[in-house]
């Protein structure tokens, strides 16, 4: 009974330390101008967030990781409803990214590239803390800034919250574990877990 019930004490613990946490996230004050900012694709207003950035001036550059192969920086300005002037010449879209490790790799030559030293991650809420966890680890060295976007009807109110933090929980599991036994692995999940789960 004590071998099962302190694992679980200790996963039940950590799902509601890891819910709490995403839904008391907020965007930081941007009232200081940081090198750059780097948005990870695949939720809402992730984009909008890092071009209001650069438009305002709050950064010197923005990187867009994960973009699909097909779309143009002509595409997300009009999506983002052209708020404002950016030098498009400051802004680089990364087509290679195919997942969070992706986005970290992806990120980590640019950075070199473009001398950056401190960078907003921006990304939904529920994905933070393994974005943050993949970007620290291929980025050492540099100061990451988490600028968490809140996705809209998110709230513990509602499952989907409860279902996303579920998911997002355990492959945060998955990543400390990748990381820490490891720390070269390339993959999401490392080839011996996938033999196991195959």
């Amino acid at each position: 009974m004590f071998i099962v019930g302190v694992p679980l004490f200790f996963w039940v613990a950590g799902f509601i330390v890891f819910s709490g946490t995403i839904n008391i996230m907020e965007a930081p004050q941007t009232s200081n101008k940081i090198d750059a900012a780097i948005v990870l694709t695949g939720g809402t207003n992730r984009v909008d967030r890092g071009l209001d950035l650069l438009s305002a001036g709050k950064v010197n550059f923005l990187l867009v990781s994960g973009v699909h192969k097909d779309v143009k920086l002509s595409d997300l300005m009009t999506l983002w409803g052209y708020k404002g002037d950016i030098p498009k010449k400051k802004v680089t879209l990364g087509h290679e990214a195919g997942n969070t490790i992706g986005n970290a790799i992806e990120a980590r030559s640019w950075v070199v590239k473009n001398h950056i030293g401190s960078a907003y991650v921006i990304t939904s809420n529920y994905h933070m803390p393994r974005a943050l966890l993949e970007f620290r680890h291929a980025l050492s060295g540099i100061a990451l800034v988490p600028y968490p976007v809140r996705p809209q009807n998110f709230s513990p109110l509602q499952a989907i919250y409860w279902r996303t933090s579920f998911i997002e929980y355990h492959k945060f599991l998955v990543s400390v574990y990748r990381i820490v036994i490891y720390p070269n692995e390339t993959e999401p999940i490392p080839p011996p877990m996938q033999s196991k789960t195959s």
